[in-house]
């Protein structure tokens, strides 16, 4: 993924000499970032080494658009730009996937998904925390049916 990423970086920065920064960070979002994320999450399962090395990634990108060394952080200028680093886009789309399992009612995984939700055996259990109580109620009254 890794190796992708900076293929499709480098495309861009050879074709877009004198292009605006905001410009070229759409571009490499909308064409690079899906590269690196592509299925990051939740289709894996990613270690902390492994995010933090996408992380890397995606900093190394910011240093070389926004012209930052190596040694330097990159934290302001993606707070800056109103962006996300990849740690927490990893998170977001892990929330969006489940919620979008949560309340798609007549799939198989929603069943699933809420039996594990309910259950003590879920790595992620601060994910339940995204949904209603009430909505959480109504699935253990439909499973326990």
């Amino acid at each position: 993924m890794k190796r992708a990423f900076y293929a499709a970086c480098n495309s861009i920065f050879a074709n877009t000499d004198g292009l605006n920064e905001m410009a070229l960070l759409s571009l490499q979002e909308a064409y690079s970032l899906s590269v690196l994320m592509y299925a990051a999450a939740p289709a894996l399962h990613l270690s902390v080494k492994q995010t933090n090395e996408l992380n890397v990634c995606w900093n190394m990108f910011y240093r070389r658009i926004f012209r930052h060394n190596k040694w330097e952080s990159v934290r302001a200028a993606i707070d800056g730009c109103g962006r996300l680093d990849v740690k927490h886009l990893i998170v977001l789309r892990k929330i969006q996937f489940y919620k979008r399992i949560f309340y798609k009612n007549d799939s198989v995984l929603h069943k699933l998904f809420c039996a594990l939700l309910l259950t003590d055996s879920v790595y992620d259990k601060c994910m339940i925390s995204f949904f209603t109580c009430d909505a959480a109620s109504n699935v253990y009254n439909a499973i326990s049916c």
